[in-house]
């Protein structure tokens, strides 16, 4: 299985909660939780940025909760949901989160 970076911003506390349950699920060990700059800069309060480094790839927004969500088991069917159109739109608005940004976990 592919690892993957998962890069957030660690003075966010619900970023900082999310980073920690996403870690207790994650016993295959396929996603590493950063704090350090992304591919793309310092990562936005409330945002993810999560690099593919077999893939070179970067991915933000909800692609970005779909690609961690697809390596950990427990979150394997809602990361496929992630990328059905209707349910994804839902999905991505769904949450309000930091500053009124969707966090994106």
């Amino acid at each position: 299985m592919m690892k993957v970076s998962l890069h957030y911003n660690p003075g966010c506390s619900d970023c900082v909660r999310q980073a920690k349950r996403t870690a207790r699920l994650d016993w295959l060990r396929a996603v590493s939780l950063r704090t350090d700059r992304s591919p793309l800069g310092e990562v936005p309060v409330g945002e993810i940025v999560v690099v593919d480094e077999q893939r070179r790839q970067v991915y933000t927004g909800i692609y970005a909760t779909g690609t961690v969500c697809l390596r950990i088991p427990l979150l394997f069917l809602y990361g496929l949901l992630l990328y059905i159109p209707g349910i994804r739109d839902r999905i991505g608005e769904a949450k309000p989160g930091c500053n009124g940004d969707a966090c994106e976990f």
